[in-house]
């Protein structure tokens, strides 16, 4: 007894040895449910007495089964343990069908429907019909009707749409049964209906322990409810706040609906973490408190408070993935490679997310791998030989039958096997049989076939056959899966297929090494003895007045292909390469639920993608984030680009930005100083490195802060910096003031002309400086213009027309709005742009004469031969920009169309000659006035419409005129 509770807190204790009858123990994260859940069980075996044999425990997962055998088995010792009917919902259920199956109609030799059998399966039945509903879709709705444990209701008025999806579910499930098949909802249905019409199957059941409760849907549910219903002695581990599969029909109710079913449940808090450190709780904790409807629970951490997370803002989501490598390293560094590779965890809302950072982490020589890639069982070699396996077990599979007819080449197309499979419907047989008749000569087939189709029939039927006598031996010798591999690898030429089909992939060798260790795992099947061992792991105590089916050394084949359906091979795979390999481990937060890591960072923070667009139950998307962020245990860091990988905008996630959610987060990465790295250690169980390592390694860091990118998600200086290549800067200190001395060069008819401009802090675009120095001579431009019309006006007193008033003083002309003091310079430009844009420069002071200098001819056929592109001063956002040179139709107000008018224009004179600007605008030179002495022609690298216009010939516009004064009045008499 002391061995079982060494260790335990005062509420694990409690959990442990209650007496009750019913009990929830509701752990959240860290809190060592796994250990209190399996503690429980050996005082359960071991001070109440009950048999192990008589005990059911149900998981999610074969590596939460795997881990809780372990621990139990050092309580109670393997003898008791092994006995223990112990896995996930699955596996069980699949033991009381194999056992007791014949009660419903079950025959001996069914097999379990993957996930490549339904899509088949469904992909035909959708196109058969031609139904607007896609394989995806189908999969979807009839996993969460059978999920909750729904039938087809004939009486209730249906939309089209909905008796559709009936048709599709009842000919599903007309295909499965045909092929002798059960998907995987159909092993806990079918389970369901097998208890309740004979509830004498789990008469000895004395107890039922079920792990992860939160995410149990209402048909798991129901099997809890059937597995006890002669004791009713259960208890439950779960956590509401880590309900996430929402999208697997699971059912946070059901918490609620256990306490209404037995009304004496007592319920148990554990309310200590021994994972992450008191800041990251704190964080986790205030964003799963914003669901008000929540029971309220305390989350006490054991650790120190540690270093507070961290929500980072980047200018893009490449620029995210750069600074998420960038704190891998330093972290890596200023630990002293404490923590390595396999420490770190990028945890995103959707795989989809991935790319960028997956592309930092290529670039950057980090090694990582992606959990849930491809898994073992769906690599195609692997595929090709358990469909052979499948198919010799149980010919009447047609999927499987189809899949492999013409694997390798039978010189069978598509189009005859489609054939065929119509005619065996249309007979009523499977397309095995019709197949095996056609080969023997035994049906006169109505489909066509040609002499190379007959022959490729005829060795199809021969591999099947093979494998039935092989089988047929084993009554006489050691029964052997990996002899029946080698009879399919024989007789298919497995060796030389994969060498010429991937021979310009260069994987012929990795494949080969696949089906060598596919053929190690059914040579452990078959050890001496693992057969009988296996048989009794399987088998269920004998209870009175039922019953059960008997065991046959043919059945290890059954055994064999019902473990590779239902083992999550994934996981095994991944989590022993990532031993063997210090990887960076990127994962959905869905698949990381129930792992840890000593640094986790949490990508893409924004609306849009947690909570994602597409979500209906906020609430979960809530409980999705407090996940992820409780899967770490010393660092914690979100962050959010201020451009997705679409380069839209973002907003940050509504999740943090609730008042007060600021003070639990830091701007940047932390600062590793020596008590923080002390800290840091205590709270991972790990040696500090010593002083000397971690000056040499902190050396080798280009920034040892996190300080490239700035806090308020712009682009860091040099990545501002990089089209003014006449300024130099730095990302720590700011723009460093200097002077830049240019000197006035002719070059091919045009000059370039600089002068000694002071540089000070800050930074403009070209695009913005051009703006202004075009803005300044319209300016200019428009004030001599002002100054000839006021000269005309004192010559020729003006006559106003009746009923108009009289124009305000001040506001005559548009001179009196533009018009101010030109101050003296202090220095002289004697010609226009620079050759390279200013970005660093004082405040504009006006230029001075710009109106007087007359542009040459061959200056502005040389500016016009030029290049038209702008220099973007935004980013792109989804569209590029498009960029156009100017007409020549474009008159001087086409880059921006604005015209500059006073308030209160006078009435024109009319001996002027007034300006008609109406669309389209003609363009018109400004008048000749000779070159001042000094003054050289300005010069761009843009082609503007200003420079084309005074290129262009003279044009009158038709119409009706108007100069800047206002429109004329009209005629009168």
């Amino acid at each position: 007894m002391d061995n079982i509770l060494q260790g335990l807190n005062p509420a694990q204790r409690t959990a442990v040895v209650s007496e009750a009858s019913v009990l929830q123990v509701l752990a959240p994260p860290g809190s060592g449910k796994t250990k209190t859940l399996t503690a429980r069980v050996a005082h359960l075996i071991s001070e109440r007495g009950l048999q192990p044999w008589n005990i059911i425990v149900c998981t999610f997962t074969v590596k939460a089964a795997k881990e809780m055998k372990e621990r139990i088995t050092s309580f109670v010792g393997s003898d008791l343990s092994r006995q223990l009917k112990l896995g996930t919902f699955h596996s069980v259920a699949l033991r009381y069908l194999k056992t007791y199956g014949q009660h419903i109609g079950l025959p001996k030799d069914f097999g379990i429907a993957d996930a490549n059998d339904c899509k088949a399966i469904l992909n035909r039945l959708i196109k058969q019909h031609g139904m607007g509903i896609t394989v995806g879709q189908a999969v979807g709705r009839i996993s969460q009707r059978k999920a909750k444990g729904d039938s087809i209701d004939g009486k209730t008025k249906k939309s089209v749409e909905q008796q559709e999806f009936d048709l599709l579910f009842a000919e599903y499930e007309a295909s499965l049964l045909a092929s002798n098949l059960l998907d995987y909802d159909d092993i806990l249905l079918r389970c369901s209906t097998l208890l309740r019409s004979h509830p004498q199957c789990v008469s000895n059941v004395q107890a039922v322990l079920i792990d992860e409760f939160q995410d149990t849907n209402n048909i798991q549910y129901d099997l809890m409810s059937l597995f006890a219903q002669h004791q009713n002695v259960i208890t439950i581990v779960g956590d509401p706040d880590q309900s996430i599969y929402g999208f697997r029909n699971a059912e946070i109710k059901n918490l609620a609906r256990m306490r209404t079913q037995w009304p004496d449940t007592l319920t148990i808090n554990l309310e200590e973490n021994y994972r992450s450190s008191g800041a990251i709780l704190s964080a986790a904790q205030n964003i799963i408190e914003q669901d008000e409807s929540r029971p309220p629970k305390r989350l006490q951490a054991t650790h120190s408070i540690g270093l507070r997370p961290v929500l980072r803002k980047l200018p893009s989501a490449k620029a995210e993935a750069q600074w998420l490598v960038s704190e891998i390293k330093r972290m890596q560094s200023l630990s002293g490679n404490m923590m390595m590779g396999s420490d770190f965890a990028v945890l995103l809302r959707s795989a989809a997310l991935s790319r960028e950072i997956e592309s930092a982490l290529g670039s950057a020589g980090i090694a990582y791998r992606m959990v849930g890639g491809t898994r073992f069982y769906d690599r195609a070699e692997i595929k090709l030989v358990v469909d052979y396996l499948r198919v010799i077990h149980s010919p009447d599979n047609t999927e499987a039958v189809e899949r492999i007819l013409n694997v390798p080449s039978r010189k069978i197309g598509e189009k005859t096997i489609k054939e065929l499979r119509e005619e065996a419907q249309l007979n009523g047989m499977s397309l095995w049989s019709l197949i095996l008749r056609i080969a023997q000569d035994r049906h006169n087939s109505k489909t066509k076939l040609t002499t190379p189709n007959r022959s490729g029939l005829a060795k199809f039927v021969d591999v099947i056959l093979s494998g039935h006598k092989k089988i047929e031996s084993w009554n006489k010798e050691q029964p052997s899966v990996v002899d029946l591999i080698n009879v399919i690898s024989s007789k298919i030429q497995l060796q030389s297929y994969l060498r010429s089909k991937y021979a310009a992939e260069m994987s012929y060798e990795a494949r080969w090494t696949n089906v060598e260790e596919l053929m190690a795992q059914a040579a452990e099947l078959t050890q001496p003895g693992m057969l009988q061992e296996l048989a009794e792991l399987d088998a269920l105590p004998v209870v009175e007045h039922i019953e059960q089916r008997s065991e046959s050394d043919q059945d290890v084949l059954s055994i064999f292909l019902a473990n590779i359906a239902l083992t999550a091979s994934a996981e095994k795979a991944a989590d022993e390469e990532g031993e063997k390999v210090q990887q960076v481990t990127i994962s959905t937060i869905h698949a990381a639920k129930g792992l840890e890591w000593p640094v986790v960072f949490i990508p893409a923070c924004y609306d849009g993608s947690i909570p994602h667009s597409r979500a209906d139950d906020h609430d979960e998307e809530r409980r999705l984030l407090y996940v992820g962020m409780t899967r770490a245990q010393a660092l914690l860091y979100l962050s959010c680009p201020i451009k997705d990988t679409q380069r839209q905008e973002t907003s940050l996630s509504t999740f943090l930005v609730h008042k007060g959610m600021s003070r639990y987060f830091e701007e940047h990465g932390p600062s590793m100083s020596v008590s923080a790295l002390n800290g840091l250690c205590i709270t991972l169980r790990r040696q500090c490195p010593i002083e000397t390592k971690l000056t040499e390694l902190k050396a080798t860091l280009e920034r040892d802060e996190d300080n490239y990118w700035p806090l308020n998600g712009e682009e860091p200086f040099e990545q501002l910096a990089k089209w003014d290549h006449s300024r130099s800067g730095s990302s720590y200190t700011g723009f460093v003031s200097s002077r830049t001395s240019v000197t006035t060069t002719m070059q091919q008819n045009f000059s370039t002309a600089n002068a000694t401009i002071p540089v000070q802090q800050g930074f403009q675009s070209v695009a913005a400086r051009y703006d202004e120095l075009m803005a300044q001579a319209q300016i200019k431009k428009l004030d001599q213009r002002a100054a000839e019309q006021e000269k005309k006006a004192q010559q020729k007193p003006e006559q106003q027309p009746k009923g108009r008033k009289r124009p305000i003083e001040g506001q005559g002309s548009i001179a009196s709005f533009f018009k101010r003091p030109c101050p003296s310079p202090e220095r002289d430009v004697e010609s226009a742009l620079p050759e390279k844009p200013v970005l660093n420069r004082p405040a504009l002071q006006p230029l001075r004469n710009t109106q007087e200098l007359q542009p040459t001819a061959g200056f502005m056929t040389a500016i016009q031969k030029m290049p038209s592109h702008k220099p973007r001063s935004t980013p792109m956002l989804s569209k590029p920009t498009i960029s156009r040179s100017a007409s020549r139709e474009d008159g001087e107000n086409a880059g921006g169309k604005y015209v500059f008018l006073s308030s209160s224009p006078p009435p024109p004179d009319p001996e002027d000659e007034p300006i008609i600007e109406e669309p389209p605008p003609a363009p018109r030179h400004a008048p000749a006035v000779p070159a001042l002495n000094g003054f050289r022609p300005a010069s761009t690298f843009h082609t503007t419409s200003m420079q084309q216009q005074s290129s262009g010939p003279v044009r009158k516009t038709l119409g009706v005129k108007r100069s800047m004064n206002g429109w004329p009045p009209p005629k009168r008499g």
